[in-house]
């Protein structure tokens, strides 16, 4: 079994998410295994949220230094 670049993986996802070919038959031409596509899709759309949230925070940045704030290290914290 091969490993998946990240070019088949998307277009795995594209195949079943937005084509609707099942996982099994992606498998087959992909010559990998059906729980390999369902963890690729997973992964995914992972990816998609992380970058629409991405996207999501580089506007209020934008917002925010409109209004004459600064934004300068962004700080993550956990509770």
């Amino acid at each position: 079994m091969a490993k998946m670049t990240d070019k088949h993986k998307l277009m795995a996802y594209v195949l079943n998410k937005e084509m609707g070919y099942t996982q099994s038959a992606i498998a087959t031409l992909m010559n990998v295994s059906q729980s390999t596509i369902a963890n690729v899709c997973k992964e995914i759309s992972f990816r998609i949220t992380i970058n629409n949230l991405e996207k999501e925070l580089q506007e209020a940045r934008f917002l925010i230094q409109q209004q004459g704030l600064t934004v300068e290290n962004p700080q993550l914290y956990i509770d």
